[in-house]
């Protein structure tokens, strides 16, 4: 199988050298095509108005991989349509050092690189893990392996992308996960202020961990809710498009400028 295999955190970070890894001790071709630095939070923005600059890439193994001086999104488009000499079978994003789940997918540079190859008919995995001071990447990379494995039996919809959480510590058996929707109620926001000399205000946003995370007493219905239970996670997401229910309410509907 041939895989494009990018992320947001750039081609030094150890989640895309071990998904890298993972993949071709498996016999996958893969071609990674990554943003040279990191790129997190840049949802799935693309470059408009000016060139993108690429620029050769050795892996580890001596296998060449593509710089891009763009934002994820832009490094999936340029890979499947321009860069990747044969065609491709699927495209992977990640593995991102971080979650990515509920009300944050909307901002993951991980999962809109997912969407953009899902937007354009790909099979397409994004792939994250949480934030530890242990990272366990064989642990990750053995999840990664066993979900593409079974990947292809799950029948998703051409334009669905999958998105995969693995926890730092499983509380259950590796082969184990558990299907869920995001959580995708907004996040609150806590902001800390410190002034600047020249008499303006710094804000940084402070990351409130528990935040959208379901009580563990009852079975989770959500994403973040198994997260908190430790379990690995799938969920089946789409680019946001129209509201189907309020168009099907309104559609009738008729007004008048004029």
């Amino acid at each position: 199988m041939h895989i494009l295999l990018t992320n947001d955190d750039g081609l030094t970070a150890q989640g895309i050298l071990t998904a890298y890894a993972a993949l071709k001790n498996r016999g996958h071709q893969v071609t990674v095509c990554a943003p040279d630095h990191q790129r997190s939070a840049s949802s799935q923005s693309v470059t408009l108005r000016e060139p993108i600059k690429v620029a050769p890439w050795a892996m580890p193994d001596g296998s060449l991989g593509f710089a891009v001086y763009g934002t994820p999104a832009d490094c999936a488009r340029l890979g499947f349509s321009v860069l990747a000499k044969n065609p491709v079978d699927m495209v992977i994003s990640g593995i991102n050092d971080d979650y990515n789940l509920g009300f944050d997918i909307n901002y993951s540079g991980t999962v809109a690189a997912a969407l953009e190859a899902a937007a354009a008919g790909y099979p397409a995995l994004a792939v994250s893990m949480e934030r530890t001071n242990n990272y366990d990447w064989k642990v990750a990379a053995h999840v990664l392996l066993a979900v593409m494995n079974n990947i292809s039996s799950w029948n998703i919809p051409q334009g669905v992308a999958v998105n995969l959480n693995i926890p730092a510590r499983l509380s259950t058996s590796r082969n184990d996960w558990f299907w869920a929707r995001p959580h995708l109620a907004p996040n609150e926001d806590f902001y800390e202020g410190e002034p600047h000399p020249d008499g303006s205000v710094l804000y940084r946003r402070l990351r409130n961990l528990n935040q959208g995370f379901e009580s563990s007493d009852e079975e989770p219905t959500t994403d973040v809710g198994h997260a908190r239970l430790g379990r690995i996670t799938l969920s089946p997401i789409v680019p946001h498009g129209s509201h189907e229910a309020t168009l099907n309410r309104l559609t009738t509907s008729r007004g008048h400028v004029f």
